[in-house]
């Protein structure tokens, strides 16, 4: 089953990563020799650097209003839109920051709430600046200065397509507010049209500019999902899993909370490929994975470890109920045949215990799953030689 991640930074105790299925699209691709890698949306591994970007912009978005609104108040030339909205713009900045220190998950609302607000003070700017100074004065008021910002939140927040439509649109509407403030201005000169084709000729170029960027970003985003993702599977690869597995590991050491891994190995694989080829082999290890998938709990991370070999990650699991899973998935495999070939698991299992590092970890499960492999495989073996129910035993 494909996997699609999407990382967070450990905050406020907060979920450190987002797991999503795509499993039919991803396993009809590989069926298909197809690529697993194009999928409708890839994984976001800025999203981090988004909250902690956010987190210094509100505050900075706050500060500049607040600024122009003394500059203005102190030169004698505050106007009436900045009188009535400067000060609400600044506040709600500074609300949405203490918002999402509480709430980091909820940072693509608070993002789209910024986009509101500072859109419609710079429309609102647009079209006061044209009616009203633009005849007066050469180039234009500082405020506008703020105008493509709105270009970068949309190209942070939506999809590509989405930004570039919906960037047009909100120029093209400024365009229009701009054009009737011009019609309302007092007299329109030579500079007055110069400064607006200057500005509607630079906004556009900027536009394409990100367009361009959003390309580059997408690229970005769909190698670093490549370099995680097993292409056969669709599940997180070896360097994906142990990004995880450190992840958990810091989260299980600061909170205390279990936490299990689970190393699953097919047996006897090599003679399924000598007798019925790389391709059945093939085919095996993907419906094993997606077997295993579909049994999962919600926070359960699968990867596929290497060769025939699957690693599970079980954060709030402690050895009891990780040898109980365990014992679990080795049924949901054994029951029937995959691909007409009678498959098997042997699967060590150990918990974490303090100051564990992940090589550690990983070392008991795997001498624990090579402790079932000696004990006659198709079994569950736990750290510390204690074995499971044996097969056909269990209740």
């Amino acid at each position: 089953m494909a996997e699609i991640w999407r990382w967070e930074v450990p905050l406020g105790g907060k979920m450190l990563y987002e797991r999503r299925s795509e499993a039919p699209r991803c396993s009809a691709m590989t069926r298909h020799n197809l690529d697993p890698y194009a999928t409708l949306e890839v994984a976001d591994p800025l999203e981090g650097l988004r909250l902690r970007v956010t987190l210094w912009l509100l505050p900075m978005g706050a500060a500049a209003a607040l600024a122009a609104w003394g500059f203005s108040v102190a030169a004698g030339k505050l106007n009436l839109l900045d009188r009535w909205l400067l000060w609400p713009l600044a506040l709600c900045f500074l609300l949405l920051e203490i918002y999402l220190l509480r709430n980091p998950e909820r940072i693509r609302q608070v993002w789209q709430l910024a986009l509101v607000l500072i859109g419609v003070y710079e429309l609102g700017a647009v079209y006061y600046e044209a009616s009203h100074f633009l005849h007066r004065r050469d180039g234009i008021s500082p405020a506008l200065l703020w105008f493509p910002v709105v270009y970068l939140m949309a190209f942070v927040l939506l999809r590509r397509r989405q930004a570039l439509y919906f960037s047009l649109g909100y120029l093209g509407l400024g365009v229009l507010l701009g054009g009737l403030g011009l019609l309302q201005s007092p007299q329109i000169n030579h500079t007055a049209l110069n400064t607006t084709l200057q500005f509607v000729l630079s906004n556009l170029a900027f536009l394409m500019l990100l367009f361009v960027l959003a390309y580059l970003r997408r690229y970005y985003a769909q190698m670093h999902q490549m370099a995680h993702t097993d292409a056969l599977t669709g599940l997180l690869n070896r360097r994906g899993m142990q990004e995880v597995l450190e992840l958990e590991l810091e989260r299980a050491r600061r909170y205390g909370q279990p936490l299990a891994l689970l190393l699953a190995d097919i047996d006897r694989f090599k003679l399924v490929n000598d007798t019925y080829g790389h391709s059945v082999g093939d085919q095996v290890l993907r419906e094993v994975a997606a077997r295993l998938q579909r049994h999962l709990r919600e926070n359960d991370v699968l990867a596929r470890w290497g060769g025939e070999e699957f690693l599970l990650l079980a954060p709030g699991t402690d050895l009891p109920q990780a040898q109980r899973l365990a014992q679990r998935l080795l049924e949901v495999v054994r029951q029937s045949p995959l691909t007409g070939v009678s498959v098997t698991l042997s699967i060590g299992v150990a918990a974490y215990r303090p100051g564990d590092t992940p090589a550690a970890l990983l070392s008991r499960a795997d001498e624990a799953m090579y402790r079932a492999k000696g004990g006659g495989r198709d079994q569950v073996v736990a750290e510390e030689g204690e074995e499971f129910l044996p097969r056909g035993l269990e209740g």
